[in-house]
């Protein structure tokens, strides 16, 4: 429990011989000092009450001054009992400075000194990336923001106090509740990523990294590749044309010409990203700029979805997201995710109509891409540059030697 008495500081002493008196507070094994404003000479002070002395002018008012503070401060500290443990000794003594000193609180510079909560921080991040419209970004670590607070029972607690215990029981609570391991490798990593962000900034230091020692545990997924005879069969199965699944189908089949595009990049595609029959555009996900060229087939998806319309630069390819929800970025990604689960659910239906044993989803593509470029003998950075593989600074280490000839060439050798 934290507890305050007064100091008299003779470690030091004054041109006038005095010593500055202190409010000495104790708190989790450390001690800090508040300045008084007041000093006293040896001969002012009276050690055996631990007062200034009564032969002192004005005594009367100073004691009822320095009685004040010292019961103002013990008041506090009991009044909030129950949350003090959660305090940084710093992060006390500005409570006590600020309500009972009546001193301002640190200025916004000196933020980066307070004690930092992980609820309020993670809220900020999510900010953040709302501000620099990064929507897929802020909804993951809004997952991760709720899932820690039902494990916490909503009770927000310093990020000092997130230790390598904290990490084992918060897995486990994450598996008594049916989740997978890869969806809570998903949580600890949004939640390293936090901490990171919290040490680049200078809110925590280094020795409280938590995952030092922890090993962040991921399995193998179930097989998302088709073979190629069974891309064929779902890029010319007969479909009733001008239906959902027929659009899903030239959504698929465009993704698989264009290097397992993702789904998202095919929503947001815009006419300005088509230059010269060649698709420029960066991959929502990580910023990454691509530039290729369009296949033939990629080519007459694009032509069928603009022949005829006067679209402006910033209309979009395909009429995936509806046009009023344009400009809203919440919004926006709202109504993708509702468009992506139509799309997998009409894919789901070729792929059955087709025979196929894997479950046809967006990424299918991608990994057949990906397989069939394998089987082709591309170099393993195409492969990682078309999969945008977690470990994304090697991968683009290795594509700094490619130029876009090469990869144009790889994805006719897999699509022609």
């Amino acid at each position: 429990m934290a507890s305050v008495k007064l100091y008299l500081d003779k470690r030091r002493t004054k041109d006038d011989g005095s010593y500055p008196l202190k409010l000495k507070l104790f708190h989790q094994n450390k001690a800090r000092y508040i300045n008084y404003g007041f000093s006293f000479k040896p001969s002012q002070w009276n050690d055996d009450e631990n007062m200034v002395s009564s032969s002192v002018k004005n005594s009367g008012r100073q004691k009822a001054t320095i009685m004040k503070k010292l019961a103002g401060a013990s008041v506090l500290i009991a009044e909030n009992e129950d949350n003090i443990e959660a305090l940084s000794i710093d992060d006390l003594r500005d409570l006590i400075v600020e309500k009972v000193f009546n001193k301002k609180k640190k200025k916004a510079a000196d933020s980066k000194d307070r004690m930092l909560f992980l609820f309020e921080y993670a809220e900020e991040i999510i900010d953040r990336l709302k501000k620099a419209k990064k929507i897929g970004n802020a909804g993951t670590y809004g997952n991760c923001l709720s899932s820690l607070k039902t494990y916490l029972k909503d009770k927000d607690i310093p990020m000092e106090k997130i230790d390598h215990t904290f990490l084992i029981e918060y897995q486990i609570d994450c598996q008594s509740k049916g989740m997978k391991v890869n969806g809570i490798s998903v949580y600890l990593r949004t939640l390293r990523a936090i901490i990171n962000k919290a040490i680049d900034e200078g809110h925590l230091s280094q020795e409280n990294y938590p995952f030092r020692k922890f090993k962040i545990k991921t399995e193998a997924t179930e097989k998302r590749a088709i073979s190629k005879e069974e891309m064929q069969k779902v890029l010319t199965v007969k479909l009733p044309e001008e239906t959902r699944v027929w659009h899903a189908r030239n959504y698929f089949a465009f993704m698989f010409n264009c290097r397992g595009m993702n789904f998202i990049d095919v929503a947001y595609l815009k006419k300005e990203n088509i230059k010269s029959n060649r698709l420029v555009y960066r991959r929502k996900k990580t910023g990454k700029l691509y530039n290729m060229k369009l296949t033939k087939k990629a080519s007459e998806i694009v032509e069928y979805y603009t022949k005829g319309k006067k679209l402006k630069p910033d209309d979009y390819l395909f009429p995936i997201l509806p046009k009023e929800t344009k400009g809203d970025e919440a919004l926006e990604r709202e109504r993708f995710r509702n468009r992506r689960k139509y799309f997998n659910q009409d894919l789901k239906r070729i792929g059955e109509a087709c025979g196929l044993q894997t479950t046809l989803t967006s990424y299918v593509s991608r990994h057949t891409w990906a397989s069939l470029a394998k089987f082709a003998g591309v170099a393993p950075a195409v492969i990682g540059e078309s999969l945008g593989h977690s470990d994304l600074k090697t991968t683009e280490t290795y594509l700094a030697n490619f130029d876009t000839d090469i990869l144009d060439d790889a994805n006719e050798l897999i699509v022609g």
